[in-house]
């Protein structure tokens, strides 16, 4: 099943390289800080600067041909440098959103990711989770889901990216509660091919949830198909706009 993440979570190793601006007190020691994690919350209170850290982590199981491997950070306050085994992977900016990098090539039997934070206050830090992600080689992002409700019908909208490469058009599933509501098929592209998908005029009786079962989401569940093999699946709770009492 794609994707299949591995959560680099637990101790990191910590080391504090500089304080902000003209500070010149001296350096909190190194240690281990479970992530994720602000570093303020970790052991690092009242520190603002540049720190960086270290986790080792094996390599991912076997790798089929279809498989790629991402490093994705899901939240990091501060600027943040990133390195694998010594090859700089990029830099990503404070206040930007989650991030990612390919680090197929890059990987060994044991493996080290570093990465600096520069954070001006202590809820600096890798407070996201930080994880490898194994995916074939063309994939979904970023997905959104929503709906517009008119009288009794409610169209769902479903939109995103299909990234990366394929050998042949991709099949594209949305399932509201574990029954087909969108079918298409969608050529990848390395750059991502754009699609916004509607299942429109859904009955009530489809969308609403009865008020016996109160607010209890409905599962929306995307894939994407590559012949019988499911290259990249999507879960989630979903509630649809109140449209009031029927009619």
């Amino acid at each position: 099943m794609y994707p299949h993440r591995i959560r680099l979570r637990g101790p990191w190793e910590f080391e504090p390289l500089a304080r902000v601006g003209a500070d010149q007190r001296l350096l909190p020691p190194a240690g281990r800080m479970v992530m994720p994690c602000r570093w303020g919350e970790g052991g690092l209170a009242d520190f603002a600067g540049r720190v960086r850290f270290r986790r080792h982590f094996g390599y991912p199981g076997r790798l089929d041909a279809i498989d790629r491997v991402w490093l994705t950070f899901a939240g990091v306050d501060g600027t943040a440098l990133v390195w694998l085994n010594g090859q700089f992977l990029g830099r990503h900016e404070s206040g930007a959103a989650s991030f990612e990098f390919e680090v197929t090539a890059l990987l060994q039997t044991r493996n080290e990711l570093t990465v600096e934070v520069d954070a001006p206050a202590d809820s600096g830090g890798l407070w996201g989770e930080v994880a490898m992600e194994v995916r074939c080689t063309a994939f979904l992002r970023p997905v959104r889901v929503w709906a517009t409700v008119t009288g009794p019908t409610a169209d769902l909208h479903v939109a995103g990216e299909v990234v990366g490469t394929a050998d042949r058009p991709l099949e594209l599933y949305v399932l509201l509660d574990n029954a087909t509501v969108i079918y298409t098929t969608l050529e990848a592209d390395p750059a991502g091919r754009p699609f916004h998908l509607v299942a429109d005029a859904l009955p009530r009786e489809r969308w609403q949830v009865p008020e016996t079962q109160g607010r209890q989401p409905h599962e929306i569940r995307i894939e994407l198909v590559n012949g019988a093999t499911v290259w990249y699946r999507i879960e989630q709770g979903f509630q649809f706009p109140d449209a009031g009492p029927p009619a």
